[in-house]
């Protein structure tokens, strides 16, 4: 796949297109359905805090200011990366295993979220809702808010890198449905 000039193109665009627009998606969908309580640390705020801690920097470094309300800037850069990385997964991923695909990509949201935040980060430690009384936050100790919103703000998300996907093919004159825009041969 990757010796073809043409798979190239579209993994490159697909993933810089597909992560700037799904990043903007993810963000803009917390704001009419935040997934946490006031007050509670996001995954990303806690997993900030404890790898680059002891190098001076955490969750608020890079917080700023915006008519008068407080932006995360270090949380915010973070689910920026994760989407430009995410894009690329579902882009790759989608030469492999076209089901990936299904449903304009909300297939793909449904299983990021269960992966994420069902099972990772809980496994890592990065959740513990204030709710939960002290419970891992496993997505059976979720309350129906969060669950609700981090399941349809990955669907969102993730659909939006089909539709940047969809637009990439379009532009380089690809088929766009399943594998087919994958060039097999050199």
């Amino acid at each position: 796949m990757w010796q073809n000039q043409l798979n190239r193109q579209v993994v490159i665009w697909t993933t810089l297109v597909g992560g700037f627009i799904s990043s903007l998606v993810k963000w803009g969908s917390e704001v009419n359905m935040p997934p946490r309580m006031p007050g509670e640390i996001s995954p990303p705020g806690a997993h900030i805090d404890a790898w680059l801690g002891w190098l001076g920097f955490n969750s608020h470094s890079l917080d700023y200011v915006y008519q008068g309300v407080t932006v995360p800037g270090a949380v915010t850069l973070y689910h920026w990366l994760f989407s430009f990385a995410f894009a690329f997964v579902y882009v790759v991923g989608s030469a492999y295993w076209p089901t990936i695909r299904l449903w304009y990509g909300a297939l793909y949201g449904i299983i990021i979220t269960v992966v994420m935040h069902g099972l990772l980060i809980p496994l890592l430690g990065f959740r513990n809702p204030a709710y939960a009384e002290g419970k891992t936050g496993w997505l059976w100790n979720l309350n129906g808010f969060e669950l609700w919103s981090e399941f349809l703000g990955h669907i969102y998300w993730s659909v939006s890198i089909e539709i940047c996907m969809i637009a990439v093919l379009a532009v380089l004159a690809r088929p766009l449905k399943g594998d087919e825009w994958v060039v097999r041969h050199p």
